[in-house]
C-alpha cells in the first residue's frame, strides 16, 4: 500500500549539515520550522504556506532531508524527534507538508513505520492542489553522451541484504582523443596502465549513498586511484574489422585516509577499422569483490561487484 501511495511522486533524498552552504531550499524550509519551534514536535501542517521554493522537476515529490550530525540533538532539535524528516513538495518545489520520519508511539495500539508513513503521506497529498495524481509509465531512457564519444558504465553490487543495490547504476564518461589513443590498435602486445583509464574505471564503485562518506562533508568518497598493469594484445580480424583484448587486474582505492581498496578482473574487447588504429567499438566487464563492513557481526562481507562497459557516440 505504501509503495502505491509513493508512485505519483518523484522520490529523492538529501543528507548533510544545517550549516551547509548548498542547503536545498526545501530542506531549509523544513528545518527552519522544526528547529524554530522545539516545543511543538510532530507533523508540520503549514510548511508550505510561506515555504521556500525549490527549482526541480514538475510533479509532487517526497524529500528526505537528513539532519546529519548527532550533535544537532543538543542545539535545538525538538525533544523526541529524529534527525530524519519527510516532506511533500508541490510541482513548483514548495513544501506543503513535512513530518518526522520516525514517530514516537503515543498510543497503546502499535503502528508500523509503514502504516505511519502512509498515514502522514495521505495528509500531505490532501494539501496538494494539483488535482488527482496519477502514475503514468515513462519510457526508460539511459544516460548518453551528446555530440561526443565516450563510455557508458553499468555498475551492480550483489548485496543479498540490500536489494536496492542490485539495481544497476548507469554513468557516462566522455573521453578525449588522448584517452582514446591509449587504446589504439596494438600491432603486438603491450602494457596499458590502469591509471590511464581512470576517468571511466573510477565509476566502478557501489551505488549506496551511505557506502563510504567523508565524516565532515557527508559526501561519498570518490575513487582516487586505479592501479594495475593491463595487457592489450591483437585478437584476430573479420569483415567488421580488427580486434584486440585488454585484460588484467585492477585495484581501486578511494579518498578515505584508511587506505581502503578493492580489486577485480577487467576484460575488454575492442574493434578497430581494417585500415586504422582508432577504436570503433568497446565492450567489456569488470568482476570483483567489494568488502563491506558489517557493524553487527564486526567483520567484512565480500560482495560481488560487477560492471559492464560499452562505447558510445562513434568512439
Amino acid at each position: 500500500m505504501l509503495v502505491k501511495q509513493l508512485r505519483p511522486f518523484i522520490v529523492t533524498s538529501w543528507h548533510g549539515h544545517r550549516e551547509d552552504r548548498d542547503l536545498p531550499a526545501a530542506v531549509r524550509s523544513v528545518w527552519s520550522r522544526k528547529f524554530r519551534n522545539p516545543s511543538r514536535p510532530g507533523p508540520d501542517r503549514s510548511a508550505g504556506r510561506n515555504g521556500d521554493r525549490n527549482t526541480g522537476r514538475a510533479g509532487g515529490r517526497n524529500r528526505r532531508p537528513n539532519g546529519g550530525r548527532s550533535g544537532d540533538r543538543d542545539v535545538g532539535r525538538p525533544p523526541g524527534q529524529s534527525n530524519v524528516d519527510l516532506a511533500v513538495l508541490d510541482p513548483s518545489g514548495r513544501v506543503v507538508y513535512s513530518f518526522d520520519a520516525f514517530h514516537r508511539q503515543r498510543t497503546a495500539r502499535r503502528e508500523s513505520l509503514a502504516d505511519y508513513t502512509g498515514r502522514e503521506l495521505r495528509k500531505g497529498m490532501a494539501l496538494l492542489t494539483t488535482g488527482r495524481l496519477t502514475s503514468k509509465p515513462h519510457p526508460l531512457v539511459l544516460p548518453d553522451l551528446d555530440g561526443s564519444s565516450g563510455i557508458r558504465v553499468f555498475v551492480q553490487l550483489d548485496d543479498d541484504r540490500m536489494p536496492a543495490y542490485r539495481a544497476p547504476v548507469v554513468e557516462v564518461v566522455s573521453l578525449d582523443d588522448d584517452e582514446w589513443a591509449t587504446l589504439r590498435y596494438p600491432s603486438q602486445s603491450r602494457i596499458v596502465s590502469a591509471s590511464s583509464l581512470k576517468s571511466w574505471l573510477s565509476q566502478v564503485y557501489p551505488s549506496g549513498v551511505m557506502e563510504r562518506t567523508d565524516p565532515r562533508t557527508k559526501r561519498v568518497y570518490a575513487i582516487q586511484s586505479t592501479q594495475g598493469q593491463l595487457s592489450l594484445r591483437p585478437a584476430g580480424a573479420d569483415r567488421a574489422g580488427r580486434y584486440a583484448v585488454l585484460t588484467g587486474e585492477v585495484t581501486l582505492t578511494d579518498e578515505g585516509r584508511d587506505g581502503f581498496s578493492y580489486r577485480g578482473l577487467l576484460e575488454i574487447v575492442l574493434r578497430y577499422p581494417a585500415d586504422a588504429d582508432r577504436v570503433d567499438d568497446l565492450k567489456g566487464v569488470f568482476e570483483g569483490v567489494y568488502p563491506r563492513f558489517d557493524r553487527i557481526r564486526n567483520r567484512s562481507r565480500k560482495l560481488p561487484l560487477i560492471a559492464v562497459f560499452e562505447s558510445r557516440q562513434g568512439a
